[in-house]
């Protein structure tokens, strides 16, 4: 068995941390409920202070690294570990590789209804956003299957930048920089690396035993929720491009990025 990368040993040091606290065994209801009263009150409190969604942001920093650490450990840590790859080991009755794959998707699901919150306010889009984040995220810690889910929420990357993109201490140049920048982690984060992601998970769920662990729905559900968010993403990503083409061909004036999340 070969040695596990520094990489893997640093985020299973912090893992360990977080294990020191109990988390292998909390409970997620109250994990989520926890974070809905934090991300709530972070809204409350800080608001938007300087043009910044911090409540988005400080989500999009837990989820996106955390998921991102997460998708690391399944693709080069797993079968050293315990044997068994990702995503093949979460859905045959191995459990969470680490404690942090357990966690993640609760706080996801109690950030979802400030999503939500957002969406009244947003539009259509941003309410499903929000109500189908909400859903899958329940479904998946219910069943105590949350491990499947996390690797998908690395899409919070591209929101950390999202979060910041009306920072009103940004000079002009320094707002087209987190635009570009905004729309590369979109790109690389949802339209390329959450489908392979996602396609890696349908094909465990249809050669492996899955229904020994899960409910048979669990499946249709990830088949669902997984394509929902690819044609969501990919709708958002042709919008971004089209602003793009307006500006760039001067129809529309150099503006912040509308907010997408």
């Amino acid at each position: 068995m070969s040695e596990l990368s520094s990489l893997s040993k640093a985020i299973l040091s912090f893992v360990d941390v977080l294990d020191s606290f109990g988390a292998e065994s909390w409970n997620l209801r109250i994990v989520c409920v926890a974070s809905a009263a934090f991300f709530l009150g972070m809204r409350v409190t800080i608001g938007h202070k300087n043009a910044i969604d911090w409540d988005a942001l400080v989500h999009a920093v837990i989820s996106g690294f955390g998921a991102s650490a997460c998708v690391y450990l399944n693709y080069f840590a797993s079968a050293q570990m315990r044997g068994v790859p990702e995503p093949l080991a979460s859905i045959t009755c191995h459990g969470p590789l680490t404690s942090l794959h357990r966690i993640i998707p609760a706080i996801t699901q109690g950030y979802a209804i400030c999503d939500i919150i957002n969406g009244f306010r947003l539009g259509p889009a941003f309410l499903a956003h929000g109500v189908a984040t909400f859903t899958v995220a329940a479904i998946f810690c219910e069943h105590e299957a949350a491990q499947i889910l996390t690797p998908t929420l690395v899409m919070e990357l591209s929101t950390i930048v999202l979060a910041c993109l009306r920072a009103d201490f940004f000079t002009p140049t320094q707002q087209l920089v987190s635009q570009l920048t905004f729309m590369l982690l979109f790109f690389l984060s949802r339209i390329i690396v959450f489908p392979v992601i996602l396609y890696d998970i349908i094909t465990a769920f249809r050669t492996a035993d899955f229904e020994q662990c899960f409910p048979s729905y669990i499946y249709y559900v990830t088949l669902l929720f997984g394509s929902f968010f690819v044609c969501l993403n990919s709708f958002w990503f042709y919008k971004m491009i089209l602003k793009a083409k307006r500006k760039l061909s001067g129809q529309e004036s150099m503006e912040v990025q509308e907010k997408l999340d």
